[in-house]
Order: structure tokens, then sequence, then C-alpha cells
């Protein structure tokens, strides 16, 4: 096996090696990604869960709050309030039933007339409970509510809004209908007359039902979707039915899931198999939060793991035999030809031809040491034979001139092989710079369009949200506009009509002051709610709270009229979010397409120096975002006859350096002015400067302050060559936070 082959074949280990652990690395990074993706969908499941319940949950709210109003406003009859209790469920078969607990003759004083009637009690106290049959939906049935006097749990959902007047939605428990224990949810609202509580109205969710309409699916294939309760524990579980009522998870994993319940913050924990991820959301006015739980297998991540490590193997085998080759190359260059020359000048004094000479070689290895061993064995040879060569001296010298043309006409031929390598790879390396540049304006250019993508994705959901809600809330609203007195109407369309032109926003200290400011004065007006109505005013824009803005805070109807306004608002904002973001990549995509014809001119002609600069900055501002600003100063308008191509190049190397030595974030000037005969351009950037160690060499070929990989060193050295070819000059100065780029080229007529 020669020389050769071994070394080929021991390279080809190293780099199989090299490339199995490089593959084991991506797929690391692959599965850390495909965790934070999954993360990120699990996310998105729980949102959109969450938004449904959180539906369910308005919808029933604003049913009760219906027939509070009407009992708070109104003296209906019993038959009246339990025709409202079977209209609020009767025709949604998502609640179980509906139920009111009235005070003691606070309902309508006759309490004593009906006892004995259904749906009262022994004393004949009004407290009808309506629920449909266990066995036929269809059937409703009517009984009498029972745990209201409780003062344990059970009697919750009466007591707490009696002593808080608040609306109340309880913890999950179980209610016996027809002998069948029916794990539900209550849904209650206080009903206050003059200031006065006389009982509460309720509406009870079935959470089976629940479980069947938005938790049967199950997610990322073996996953599964739960909601638990403010307590911590599982009010619908997707997969398990039988863990309804039960603690989710461990005591410390549950005790976890309170705290994240608290604070509003999701939580994550590990479980056999996989991670389950835990995202709290609020539930109306309720003060406490639920959550949603994600399951996610961890056969999810593993699943992409496998077409990844086979494309690294692939792609390994495939650029195995390119690596081997320039290695096999190498070889050649360095260590089979200086055997082949040390060879031939062994064979050579072997033959008898002393006046062959050691070649010359720019390293002191191996090699050179033989031929130094060769040389000194043919000089001890010529002192042998030094009698026999004299007499032979015209012949050899005859000899050793022939000899020495041979050598110099071998030599010009490898030369010429070398000079012609070096303009191969001098070609190879521009063209790497310029390939390396494009890629990183690309790279930047594409993250500055997912940002306002990513805006506009968001402004979309919203919008379909705040049309949603609008959808809800327009039957109320014309309503309302029909019944409502003439100046009541005035202020609705006045408050629509500012909000409609007001697109700005108030955010972070100044929102909090407008928002106090509004709340001391609601309070000096006396108007309730006075906190809560002054955040719901700065949210709609308002810097003060005019008279027609007062005089809505002061309507019974406040609640859904604000509503209706936010989501006005909401839509508002989202359009102008939508209208910046699309503007934004516009201004991107023209400053590419402005960049990409000229950088393809190849013909010289006049062109304002100006204008080139400008279409390179067009580009990078548009990649670079807002974190580098450019200042410009052009106050020379000079024209000069070039390829336009050029210019673009020259700049593009220029403000490339600056961008990377910044980081993307800092300052840019570029100024461009005339001096007697020339045209002067300015390019100074606030990065860290020029490393002392190669400022003697800068704009050399192969010589870069960059990091290892980052730079070929050929840049600046492109850049002097444009300039060079139009009769231009260049000079630079640096110091940290200051370099400055200056060339000058001569004024044409």
């Amino acid at each position: 096996m020669s020389l050769r082959t071994r070394f080929s074949l021991y390279c080809a280990i190293v780099l199989f090696a090299f490339s199995v652990l490089l593959t084991l690395l991506v797929a690391v990074a692959a599965f850390y990604d495909s965790k934070v993706s999954s993360q990120e969908a699990a996310f998105a499941k729980a949102e959109g869960a969450s938004f449904e319940v959180r539906k369910i949950f308005s919808e029933a709210i604003f049913k009760v709050g219906e027939a509070k109003s009407r009992w708070e406003h109104t003296r209906p009859s019993r038959d009246s309030v339990e025709k409202d209790l079977v209209g609020l469920f009767q025709h949604d078969k998502r609640f179980l039933g509906a139920g009111a607990v009235f005070e003691p003759n606070l309902f309508d004083g006759r309490d004593a007339s009906f006892i004995g009637r259904k749906g009262s009690n022994s004393n004949g106290r009004f407290v009808p409970y309506f629920h449909r049959s266990v066995k036929n939906p269809d059937e409703i049935s009517l009984e009498e509510s029972v745990y209201y006097d409780n003062t344990d749990e059970s009697g919750n959902y009466y007591q707490i809004p009696k002593a808080t007047l608040s609306d109340f939605v309880g913890e999950p428990y179980f209610y016996p209908l027809e002998g069948v224990n029916i794990y539900m949810i209550s849904l209650i609202r206080p009903i206050i007359r003059q200031g006065r509580f006389i009982g509460i109205v309720g509406l009870d969710l079935k959470l089976s039902d629940l479980e069947e309409e938005l938790f049967s699916k199950r997610p990322f294939g073996d996953g599964h979707l739960a909601l638990i309760s403010p307590g911590g524990k599982y009010a619908v579980h997707g997969a398990k039915g039988i863990l309804q009522g039960k603690n989710a998870g461990t005591p410390e994993v549950k005790e976890s899931i309170q705290k994240s319940l608290s604070s509003g913050q999701p939580f994550a924990f590990l479980v056999e198999g996989g991670n389950s991820y835990i995202f709290p959301f609020s539930m109306g006015t309720y003060s406490k939060n639920w959550a949603i739980e994600v399951y996610v297998p961890n056969s999810v991540l593993w699943n992409d793991l496998g077409p990844i490590i086979l494309r690294c193997l692939l792609i390994t085998f495939a650029l195995l035999p390119v690596c081997l080759y320039f290695l096999d190359r190498f070889f050649c260059k360095y260590v089979s030809e200086g055997l082949s020359e040390a060879t031939s000048f062994a064979d050579s004094l072997g033959a008898g031809n002393y006046s062959a000479q050691i070649p010359t070689r720019k390293f002191q290895d191996e090699i050179h040491h033989l031929f130094i061993t060769l040389e000194n064995m043919k000089e001890k040879l010529l002192v042998a034979i030094d009698q026999q060569i004299r007499s032979e001296k015209i012949l050899r010298e005859s000899a050793e001139i022939y000899s020495r043309n041979e050598i110099i006409r071998l030599q010009n031929e490898e030369l010429e092989v070398t000079l012609g390598e070096l303009k191969t790879a001098q070609e190879t390396l521009l063209r790497n710079e310029r390939l390396a540049a494009i890629g990183r304006i690309s790279g930047a250019v594409s993250h500055q369009i997912n940002n306002p993508l990513g805006a506009i994705g968001a402004s979309r959901e919203n919008i379909s949200f705040y049309v949603k809600r609008i959808s809800v809330l327009l039957p109320f609203l014309f309503e309302y506009l029909s019944q409502a007195k003439e100046s009541e109407r005035g202020f609705f369309n006045e408050t629509l009509k500012r909000i409609l032109i007001n697109h700005k926003d108030q955010i972070g200290k100044k929102f909090r002051e407008t928002r106090h400011s509004i709340e001391n004065f609601l309070k000096q007006e006396e108007v309730e709610d006075a906190g809560d109505k002054a955040a719901v005013v700065a949210e709609l824009g308002f810097s003060d709270c005019p008279d027609f803005i007062l005089q809505l805070c002061r309507c019974s109807e406040w609640e859904r009229i604000s509503e209706f306004l936010m989501a006005v608002r909401g839509l508002e904002i989202s359009e102008e979010v939508i209208h910046r973001s699309t503007d934004r990549m516009y201004k991107i995509v023209s400053a590419l397409e402005t960049y990409s014809g000229i950088a393809k001119e190849d013909t010289e002609r006049r062109v304002k120096v100006s204008d080139t600069m400008e279409v390179v900055l067009g580009v990078y501002e548009g990649a670079g975002g807002n974190r580098v600003s450019v200042e410009r100063n052009y106050i020379s308008e000079a024209t000069m006859r070039c390829i336009p191509e050029d210019l673009v190049r020259l700049w593009t190397q220029i403000v490339d350096n600056a961008y990377q030595a910044m980081s993307g974030e800092g300052k840019l000037k570029v100024s461009i002015y005339d001096t007697e005969s020339k045209v002067v351009c300015e390019v100074e950037d606030s990065g860290s400067g020029i490393p002392k160690n190669i400022r003697e060499k800068v704009g050399e070929v192969l010589s870069s302050g960059k990091s290892e990989g980052e730079g070929a060193g050929i840049g600046l050295a492109v850049a002097a060559s444009i300039s060079k070819k139009y009769g231009g000059s260049w000079d630079w100065e640096s110091e940290p936070g200051c370099t400055i780029f200056r060339f000058s080229f001569p004024k044409s007529e």
C-alpha cells in the first residue's frame, strides 16, 4: 500500500468519525427545537380550548345577566320567573339546567300563599330548579333547589354571592339527579333590587357534555387536553374521564399548579412518557383563574429526528469524496511531488548527472532534509571524481547549460500553472465573499419580513375575535338604541365617532396616568366601579372623560356597551397594524428590486455616485430593521462613467463590513462631497474599529480582522481594486467607536 493510499484511508476514517459526531450534535439540536415547537403548539391548543370554554361561560353569564336585569327592574310573577328559567337552557343542550333561590318573603312577599307548590320549599320560599332529564334530554323537570342554606362547600353557590354580591363560578361538584350523580359547574349571579340582595339565578353546565364537545379530540397523536378548576382538580379530562373531580397530579404538582393559577403564569412538568403544560386563563369577572392542561407525548419529539439524522448522513457521504479529493490534491502538491523530485534527483546522481540541483522548497520539512542529504552525497561524489571531471570539463559545462535551460523551462511552466491556480483561487474567494454578503442580506430581510407577517397574522386573529364579539352584541345594541332616550343615543354615537377617528394607543406610564386621572374624575362624579370604567375609557383612547362618556358610564348597560366599543376599537387598531406592516414589506421588496436591477448591469454608462450608494443603503436598511440609524450627507451631485455593478460591489463590501463591525446595531454616516478635482465618499460606522494587529495589512488579499470562518479577507482588496480601476484612491482611519473609509474618484467632464 502506497503512502498516498494510506494517507487517504486515515483521513477518510477521521472525517467519517467527525461527521458521525456532527450528526449527533445536529440531532440533539433538532430534538431541542422540536421540544420548543411542541411547547408552542401546546400553547396554541390551550389558547383555542380556553377561548371555547370562555365563550361558553360568557354566553351563560350573558343569559343569566339578562334574567338578572329583568328581575331586578321588574316584579315578575313566579310563573314568569319559571318560564324565564326554562328559556335559559331549553334551546341550548350544552346546559343541564337553571335555577333560582330567593330570600324568604323577598321575592313577592307572599311565601305563605305558595306552601306546597312545586318549586317552593315547605315554607313557601321560592327556590325553583329546572333541569333536563338524565334519560331523555328533551324532557324538563322541576325540583326544589337544595343545599342553599348549608355553610359547607355544598352551599357556596348561594352563600358566597350573598356575602360578596358578585358573580360566582363554583368548583365542579356532583349533584344528584334522578338517582345519578351528575358532575357539573354552576354559574351564579346575585339579584340585587334597590341595593338589597334578594336571591340568585344560575345556569348549570354538565361537564361530560363539555368534554365531548371540546376535549374529546386527542392532539399530538396520544396527547390530551384537560380543564383544571381553581382548586387544582380535573373538571374535564380528555383521555381519562375517571380522573374527573380528582387532584391534578401529585400533591407537589397540585401545589405548583395552584401557584401557577394564582400568578397566571404557565407551568410545565414531566409525566410518564411526555410533558404536561398548564396554561391559566381568566373567566369573565370571576377573580380566580382556571387552566387548560395539554399533554404532549415524547413520541412527537422523536418522530422528526429520524429524517434529520438520515439527511445528515446522506450529506456526510456526499461531501466525503469531495473532501478526500482535495486532501489527495494537497498530499500530491506538498508531499508526493516533493518525494518525486527527490527520487528524480537521486536517480540523476545514480546516473552520473552531478550537475543536477536540489529544488527550492518553502518549508523546512523532512523532504527538505532529504534534499540536503542528497546534496551532501553529491558533493562527496564530486570530490571523489574531481580528476575525471576536469578532463571532461567542456562536455560537462555543455551538459550543465542544457540542464539549466531545461530547469528554467520547467520552472516557467510551473509558474504559469501556479499563476492560473492563483487566479482561480482569487475568483473563488471573490465569489464566496459576495455570496456571504448576499446570504447575510437574505437572512436579515427574511427576518424583517417575518416580523410584519407575524403582526398581520396576529391582527387577523384579533379582527376575527372582535367581529364575533360585535356579531354577538349587535342584537342587544339594536334593542338598546331603539329603546334608549335621544340623549343616550347621542352620547353613544359621539363616543363611537371619536373612537373611529382616534388611532393613537396609550401605553405604559402615560396609560396609567390617564387611567388614574379618569378614575379620580369618576369618583368625584360618584360613578360606581370608577376604577374598572376608567380603565375601559383609557383603553378606548380617551385622555380625559368628556360629558358624553360620563353619561354612558352612568348607563345601566355600560358593560355590554363598553364591550362593543372595545371590539370596535380593537378592529381599528388591528387595521392600522396591518397597514403599517404591509407598508414596511413594500419598502423592503422595492429596495431589493432596485439593488438587483443595478447589480446586473455590466456595461459602462454615466451614473450619479450618490444613486449607487443609495441603492446599497436601501437594501441594508430594509434588512437591518431599525437598530442601525443611517445619516446621509449628500452634498455632491457628481457623476462618473463606469459599470454600475462595480460601484454597487464596492459600496456593498464597505457597508457590509460596517454592519458586521456594529453587530447590526449602531450609527452609520455616509457623506459624499466635492473637492477641487475629485468627488469623495466617506463611510463612517460606530463599530469596534480595526484591530491593531492587522492595520498594516488592511486592503491586502487574505488579510481579515473578522473571526475565523466569517471572512475571507478579500472584501477590502476588491474595493481597492475597483477604486484603482477608475483612477481613484482610498484611505482609512479607525479607533474604537469610529471607523472611516474614504474613497476619492477623479471628476469626469
